[in-house]
């Protein structure tokens, strides 16, 4: 499994890269942390298996770029996240609760800011997002594609 820690501003171009690339999208997670929130995308690919994952970080009042018009499916793991974490995603079509009623008006899966961790304190080590590093996915990124 390859994973990689990239800005919320490469998401769309990587995201694209590895839909060139013919891998598909397994699911889309959200993480609340005291930094904001965490997103998790997990791509893997047919002809040649191993687990891709993004992690991008946004602060609580950013929003990230849907990826919806790249990977279809991605639009109920988007509004999965929007119902449960109030993350919005610019550009998604149909951001409406999937699993919550439309009038909850309130999203379970926040924290309590006194009970919010730390991200390097949810991730083992050597996974922390301790900054984004655009370059690592651009180097395996080249690798690949020589590879192939």
């Amino acid at each position: 499994m390859k994973n990689f820690c990239i800005s919320l501003d490469k998401l769309i171009p990587a995201v694209k890269e590895l839909d060139n690339l013919g891998y598909f999208l397994e699911d889309v997670c959200c993480v609340h942390v005291k930094e904001g929130f965490e997103l998790v995308y997990h791509f893997d690919h047919w002809d040649n298996p191993g687990r891709i994952t993004l992690r991008t970080l946004i602060s609580d009042d950013q929003q990230a770029e849907t990826i919806s018009h790249i990977f279809p499916g991605a639009d109920w793991h988007e509004r999965e996240c929007y119902d449960f974490f109030g993350v919005h995603f610019k550009g998604h079509k149909n951001l409406i609760p999937l699993l919550l009623p439309p009038d909850l008006n309130e999203h379970p899966l926040l924290k309590d800011k006194k009970t919010l961790k730390e991200l390097s304190q949810l991730l083992p080590e050597g996974e922390c997002f301790v900054s984004a590093q655009d370059n690592e996915f651009d180097n395996w990124l080249k690798t690949f594609k020589q590879d192939k």
